[in-house]
């Protein structure tokens, strides 16, 4: 196995405006606590260091005019005509380095794709990434250039079969929107019910797809306050089945955490337990995977959840080794102490979620299942 941690420290250089959700520190942070694991120290581990990608690299999504914009914007002083392209909102603010940060984390993103197809690696994560809601022509939802259509759309170019599968808990509407008349690309994502959560408007269970990509785009949102159990259970009725039908050459996997119990931008009442076991299925699935950061925003809880998952991408664990060299700091009782305790729901809301996932469980395997001769 070859596996490579995407990190420049370069990220951690540039200053959003002050309480601005998204930490540009999230990947340090995920280094760092990765590091001192000795999560990093293997001989199949290579931590690899992006660049920026090329302006030309985003025009297989963006509008030429859009990236002109954005490029303006980096001067981080406001015009008040980008405001039409998602540009100075309070959620897209513009800032000195906008371009500049963004440009970085795709091509840390990209990079992924030149590892995966020209040098034999297996996994790759980069925790900058994973900005599912940039439009062809605007940003929003902290999102400016949509590092995730690039690298399917690359992976496509490549003659590779491509599954997105996204357990954000914001919807990733954008991505959906790029290749909802594709079948050469499955997209699953998971996510908050847009009832009650950003892009709200897209994301049910009837957005299977359209045309030859019908069949192929897969919902499963999620009624707020769902638990562990709800959301484990409704992913391995879904993503299983279909990763196996579809076999893809290459999961690209946007590993959000903010459907964390303490992330305060979602109504989810996950642990990085549930989190951790998702990706373990993801990775028995993977034959290549191009794992992504995406949302959260708590940033000790992120860089916890994100070491944990890369320890399983890698399948490395608790070793006597590591309780012995960190003294019971980061670990204790023979637990990991990077997992997150149990968390408490009540049954009457554990049962009322249940209930909602299996009504929409059935829709997929009425309406999605028999596009993939999957039996019910």
């Amino acid at each position: 196995m070859k596996s490579a941690f995407i990190y420049n420290k370069a990220f951690s250089s540039f200053k959003p405006p002050k309480g601005y959700p998204w930490s540009v520190h999230r990947t340090e942070a995920t280094y760092k606590l990765c590091n001192a694991l000795n999560l990093l120290k293997h001989d199949w581990i290579q931590v690899q260091t992006p660049h920026p990608a090329e302006p030309s690299d985003l025009f297989s999504f963006h509008d030429k005019k859009y990236v002109g914009l954005l490029k303006e914007a980096n001067s981080g002083i406001f015009n008040e005509r980008w405001l039409s392209h998602g540009l100075g909102t309070t959620e897209c603010p513009v800032y000195a380095g906008v371009y500049d940060y963004h440009l970085l984390c795709t091509g840390a993103t990209l990079i992924g794709v030149k590892l995966i197809s020209e040098e034999n690696y297996d996994i790759v994560f980069n925790p900058s990434g994973g900005f599912h809601h940039a439009g062809r022509d605007f940003a929003a939802g902290f999102c400016y250039i949509n590092d995730i259509v690039l690298a399917a759309k690359k992976l496509l170019d490549l003659q590779k079969r491509v599954l997105i599968v996204d357990i954000d808990a914001h919807h990733g509407d954008q991505v959906q929107e790029a290749f909802y008349e594709s079948n050469k690309v499955m997209t699953i994502s998971f996510h908050e019910s847009g009832k009650s959560l950003f892009p709200f408007k897209t994301g049910f269970e009837n957005e299977i797809g359209r045309g030859r990509g019908k069949g192929y785009n897969i919902n499963v949102p999620m009624p707020e306050n769902t638990g562990d159990a709800e959301f484990i259970w409704a992913f391995e009725r879904v993503f299983p089945p279909l990763a196996r039908s579809f076999e893809p050459d290459v999961i690209i996997a946007a590993l959000g955490a903010d459907g964390l119990y303490s992330d305060p931008l979602s109504h989810l009442q996950l642990t990085n337990v549930s989190y951790s076991k998702a990706v373990k299925e993801i990775v028995d699935q993977a034959k290549k995977l191009i794992a992504i950061g995406c949302g959260g925003y708590q940033l000790e809880d992120i860089a916890r959840t994100w070491t944990l998952e890369w320890a399983i991408m890698n399948g490395l664990g608790c070793s006597e080794e590591d309780v012995v060299s960190f003294g019971g700091n980061f670990w204790g009782d023979g637990v990991c102490s990077l997992q997150d305790r149990d968390h408490f729901i009540t049954d009457e809301t554990r049962g009322k979620n249940r209930q909602e996932l299996e009504r929409i469980i059935r829709s997929i395997k009425k309406e999605i299942f028999p596009v993939h001769n999957i039996s019910l």
